[in-house]
């Protein structure tokens, strides 16, 4: 969907961007082919050329950093099917909802395996950045309003500037509103019983008790909790971006 994409030229919105496609311009390339794109003629094509062609380039060289500023927010799913094959799924557990309120676990899943730094163990600025090694883009819910301003905040430096794919905004545009575990519900996915139905708060009392007692026992089911909320990310990205290409694109 990325090479169909013409919402991030200046003053295209997705009428003009379906006036473009509706003129038999599908992608990038018939795009700069044509002396005219829908409303787009003379000096602002040929500026809208230029930033196409810069894309190319950034494309061709993985120049990550140039798409993780692409796009708005809304619409970072168009580059999943570029970058989603290297992913990584992130969330993380915390002790409150303000900037600084203690990190406590930080879980990441590549698609294969699912990783997690404990506060007072490994969870340091090293141990992020490590979690994202190879990773093309970022894939989260709510992320963009909690994770990873709480990262940055915490561990500066540790997160990379690379696309990110916050589920929230992109659940929310398929028709699905509420939490991650409704959205889940809605759409199929169950979780194991020893977590099913578990908070954020029951997050924080596991915590307690782990760092209070040693309760091993409370940390294990904490990142078996984290770890639910992180891998189903994955089969949910992909429903949710083939819903959202066919939506939009018919």
């Amino acid at each position: 969907m990325l090479k169909k994409s013409f919402i991030f030229l200046p003053g295209v919105g997705s009428s003009t961007e379906r006036t473009i496609w509706d003129q038999g311009i599908p992608d990038w390339d018939e795009f700069l082919q044509r002396d005219e794109a829908g409303p787009l003629k003379g000096d602002r094509k040929s500026r809208s050329d230029s930033l196409i062609n810069e894309a190319i380039r950034n494309l061709d060289h993985g120049k990550l950093d140039f798409f993780a500023r692409l796009f708005r927010p809304c619409e970072n799913w168009r580059m999943w099917e570029e970058f989603g094959r290297d992913a990584v799924f992130l969330d993380i557990e915390t002790m409150g909802t303000r900037r600084y309120s203690p990190v406590t676990v930080v879980g990441a899943y590549d698609g294969e395996e699912f990783r997690a730094l404990v506060r007072g163990k490994d969870l340091n600025t090293c141990g992020i950045s490590d979690l994202f090694k190879g990773a093309s883009m970022i894939v989260t819910f709510n992320g963009a309003t909690f994770d990873i301003p709480m990262l940055e905040a915490q561990f500066p430096g540790s997160v990379p500037h690379i696309p990110h794919l916050d589920m929230r905004f992109l659940a929310r545009r398929c028709g699905y509103m509420g939490g991650l575990k409704s959205i889940e519900i809605q759409m199929g996915i169950v979780r194991p019983d020893d977590v099913r139905g578990m908070s954020g708060e029951d997050a924080v009392r596991l915590w307690k008790m782990y760092e209070r007692d040693k309760n091993r026992n409370a940390l294990k089911l904490l990142l078996k909790y984290n770890m639910e909320d992180i891998i189903n990310l994955s089969p949910m990205a992909v429903r949710l971006v083939e819903t959202m290409e066919k939506k939009l694109t018919g």
